[in-house]
């Protein structure tokens, strides 16, 4: 799998212990080769601190990530099996299990499905910041349209008004749900207001105009657009529906969401061949690469410091969270489903996203608060280890 190294910080208390030692341990020098990335000098260190103090949990915690920042999955899996043993809650650590779960082809966050059987097919969701409500697009028959659904699947109310509705986008202050309807013919941007109830048209012309993404503040929205002939970034203001072009490339750009404190955007584009994420200004100034991959990488967002986005560089189109500061990389689903649209809630800790299954889209969700079980890392690592394995 080719991915971005894992990086995991061991706490400051760690460190601490390096500063007011003056002879340093072989512990302490497999911690400083950790820190600096140089893992297999970590791993050297840190099996002769095993031998040393066999019932410290943090070197077989700290060999474990060695480990996996190798590749070699057999010696880290014995690593946290011996870690497991000495009872000590750092076999809790989200990022170990994340990483532990990759090697093991396994979710590290379970997905459960909404159920909504009313809607044959749910294509996008857009949480709202409150935990209770979710934009859905979704169809009864053919024509998609837009719902606020609470997630145990309960239907409060439709906002669209005909035609095919698709791509909602929830705004973070959970006041407003912009949309696209082709109620009046092609492709335009929506926007309800929840407290009002009422619907406002924010674009009109005979183009495309598709993926909106409210601004933090609610007063602007961006969007993807062929109106000059390209698929190119735009931005709407809500009130005076002033559009502002925001790139201008002759191969696609696309799927543009706002950054969090509203001054970035990421966006999708092909400028180098294949889908890769960029991020610019709010006014299209300051134009970067942020990821790339092997594959195609798109529909991106960021919250915090974790991008979220859709890619292929496995194979298949999966989702993924790669931490900004850290670089590491962690693939969030494993199925041989298509999974699309993925949505973060503000506080970055739910994931929606659509999977297809016997071609039939279905909404699910993702709790990043809930990862997978250590017990059941530990069954399937059971299972993958050879009787007469012996590490490295």
């Amino acid at each position: 799998m080719d991915r971005t190294r894992i990086v995991i910080f061991i706490s400051s208390v760690l460190f601490l212990n390096l500063i007011f030692c003056s002879r340093k341990s072989d512990f302490q020098k497999g911690i400083e080769a950790l820190s600096a990335g140089e893992y297999a000098q970590a791993v050297r260190s840190l099996k002769t601190a095993s031998v040393k103090e066999p019932s410290n949990p943090e070197v077989y915690y700290s060999l474990c990530v060695a480990y996996g920042n190798l590749d070699s999955t057999i010696p880290a899996y014995e690593s946290y099996l011996k870690l497991s043993a000495l009872s000590s809650p750092l076999k809790e650590d989200l990022a170990l299990k994340a990483m532990l779960a990759n090697f093991l082809g396994m979710d590290p966050y379970p997905a459960s499905p909404i159920p909504m059987a009313k809607l044959r097919n749910q294509f996008k969701g857009s949480p709202a910041p409150d935990r209770e409500l979710i934009a859905v697009a979704a169809a009864r028959l053919d024509n998609g349209e837009i719902f606020l659904v609470k997630y145990d699947g309960s239907i409060v109310k439709k906002i669209s008004q005909g035609g095919m509705n698709t791509d909602p986008d929830f705004s973070r202050r959970g006041d407003k749900v912009v949309y696209v309807s082709n109620q009046d013919g092609d492709d335009e941007l929506y926007v309800y207001d929840i407290a009002t109830q009422k619907t406002d048209k924010i674009t009109d012309n005979r183009c495309q105009d598709l993926s909106p993404s409210i601004s933090p503040d609610s007063k602007d929205v961006v969007y993807a657009s062929d109106l000059d002939g390209a698929w190119d970034i735009y931005s709407v203001n809500l009130a005076t529906k002033k559009i502002a072009r925001l790139t201008s490339n002759k191969s696609w750009d696309g799927l543009p969401h706002y950054a969090p404190d509203g001054q970035w955007i990421t966006f999708s584009s092909k400028r180098d061949g294949s889908d890769d994420i960029y991020t610019m200004r709010s006014n299209g100034t300051d134009c970067r690469l942020l990821y790339a991959s092997k594959g195609d990488d798109d529909d991106a967002s960021l919250v915090g410091d974790d991008l979220f986005f859709r890619s292929s560089q496995d194979g298949e189109w999966e989702i993924y969270r790669l931490t900004m500061k850290s670089g590491l990389l962690i693939r969030l689903t494993h199925n041989e489903d298509l999974d699309w649209n993925p949505r973060v809630s503000p506080d970055g800790k739910r994931l929606l996203l659509s999977r297809q299954i016997k071609n039939r889209w279905r909404l699910y969700f993702i709790n990043l608060e809930n990862s997978i079980p250590s017990d059941v890392i530990m069954r399937a690592i059971d299972e993958h280890l050879p009787a007469d394995t012996t590490s490295e």
